[in-house]
């Protein structure tokens, strides 16, 4: 099991690989093949402190990520700019600014009371952060928070697993069909054959086959509710 202090050291140690400085671009290039109006409510798993946040914010009524880092959630206020209240629910210290939300905790803990009625789940390399067992846990997790009309973007990696030791780890629209498909079918908005010389961290851990970037969408199914 990997530990929540392994996450909170790796943003003291700055050793943070997975952000990306200007956010995932995929998300506004996709955003209109979503079906949503302007009230909807975002849920950002183990966000850290990503520009999608922002992005998020400025399409969506209210935008609420979980991130274990309390550092992470401090630079993320600070390299935007962005004073937030405080408050305390549950295990949680939860950061208010604009219509962002920040909970700062373990995913795990994070009750249902409280939150608002989630439209979407921005996933982005959130699930490919978790070893196999805790992927299960991730996903029942989600399915817990969620109700039957959220629609999950999911942002993720394959690759030889036996190659390379993850975190990102990979995780195959297979598996996703596993964790999510009893409830969601999967459309794939798009699927990109990375160039793995670029990635020489992870060719230097044994990368050598492929290294493929995927934007999932998974929608609901909805033939149980009929009315």
């Amino acid at each position: 099991v990997m530990e929540l202090s392994y996450w909170r050291s790796k943003w003291r140690k700055g050793n943070i690989g997975f952000h990306m400085e200007n956010g995932y671009p995929g998300l506004a290039k996709h955003w209109n093949s979503l079906d949503f109006n302007d009230h909807s409510a975002v849920l950002v798993p183990l966000c850290g402190k990503s520009k999608d946040l922002i992005w998020l914010s400025e399409h969506c009524q209210k935008v609420v990520g979980v991130e274990i880092s309390e550092l992470a959630v401090e630079q993320f206020l600070d390299e935007n700019s962005l004073r937030a209240k405080t408050s305390f629910f549950a295990d949680f210290k939860i950061y208010q600014t604009k219509n962002i939300e920040l909970w700062n905790g373990d995913f795990f803990k994070l009750p249902k009371k409280n939150l608002p009625t989630f439209d979407l789940v921005y996933d982005r390399a959130a699930l490919v952060a978790l070893p196999p067992d805790m992927r299960q846990r991730y996903a029942a997790k989600i399915l817990n928070l969620i109700s039957t009309n959220t629609q999950i973007l999911l942002h993720h990696f394959e690759y030889q697993q036996r190659e390379m030791a993850g975190p990102p780890f990979s995780v195959s629209v297979d598996e996703i069909n596993k964790l999510y498909g009893h409830c969601f079918h999967l459309q794939i908005l798009e699927k990109q054959d990375l160039d793995i010389n670029y990635y020489k961290k992870f060719q230097n851990q044994g990368l050598q086959s492929y290294f493929i970037e995927i934007l999932s969408l998974l929608l609901p199914n909805k033939e149980e509710s009929t009315n």
